[in-house]
């Protein structure tokens, strides 16, 4: 069941979904920001029933910092997720744990890229990916270069959620993804795109994030350009991961 999270801005677009997997043991995937009336539309879906866990595809706010808020209304809520170095106060997940919510069984997924500790859930038997901000229809997902993202980490949890064959993704903004194949594959075609476009800016001699941006972007608002400059950075560090003696990374005195 989608309970959104009530957040909507400029990143987040009509705001964030959570997914409430209803069983003997109901499970919530992702935390959104604590909201009352996320919680309690959460409470409501639950009919008096305790909400037993919270899973949470990645440490970014909009998906993570609603865990307190949660606790508070159900004090016994586990709260789980893969481990950044240094946190505590979560369970821990590691890729391949099987999750039981008495309804279904999910395996996670470790699918870094868009952040170290990203993961997805996925329910074989119904073919259902519970994908975070793996995938978005309608647009694609900032590689935070330099917080923790990476475009080749990326690109091979994208092959890997491919390998399954879902039926279905659930995302964590926007609707559901019903032929989600396809937009995988439209995804690794656009960054294939974007890499062209940054190694033809560099033909040009023109090396700078902001540069590139505006050629390859146009106009943009602010908090856009900068999730897009991101992304640019993501792409120049596999470019010259991949090529270093013709591009060398930018000297640091």
């Amino acid at each position: 069941m989608l309970i959104h999270a009530r957040n909507p801005g400029p990143l987040t677009g009509d705001g964030n979904n959570t997914w409430l997997l209803d069983g003997d043991e109901p499970a919530l995937v992702d935390a959104g920001i604590g909201a009352a009336d996320h919680v309690d539309a959460v409470a409501g879906a639950l009919r008096g029933r305790a909400l037993a866990r919270v899973l949470v595809t990645h440490h970014h706010a909009d998906h993570a910092s609603g865990v307190p808020a949660l606790v508070a209304r159900w004090p016994a809520l586990e709260a789980a997720k893969f481990p950044l170095e240094g946190e505590s106060g979560w369970r821990p997940l590691a890729d391949g744990d099987t999750i039981d919510t008495g309804r279904a069984s999910l395996v996670v997924l470790h699918t870094p890229g868009h952040a170290p500790d990203h993961v997805c859930f996925w329910d074989g038997t119904t073919g259902s990916l519970y994908a975070g901000d793996m995938v978005i229809a309608g647009t694609t997902v900032m590689i935070p270069a330099g917080r923790g993202g990476g475009l080749r980490a990326y690109l091979a949890s994208l092959e890997r959620l491919a390998s399954l064959g879902p039926a279905r993704i659930c995302p964590a903004h926007g609707p559901v993804i019903d032929r989600p194949l396809d937009l995988i594959r439209e995804y690794l075609e656009h960054r294939r795109l974007r890499e062209r476009q940054v190694l033809d800016c560099l033909a040009r001699g023109t090396a700078d994030p902001d540069a590139i941006v505006a050629t390859i972007y146009g106009s943009l608002t602010p908090a856009i350009f900068r999730a897009a400059r991101q992304t640019v950075e993501a792409h120049l560090e596999k470019i010259r991961e991949d090529d270093p003696k013709r591009f060398p990374a930018p000297r640091v005195d």
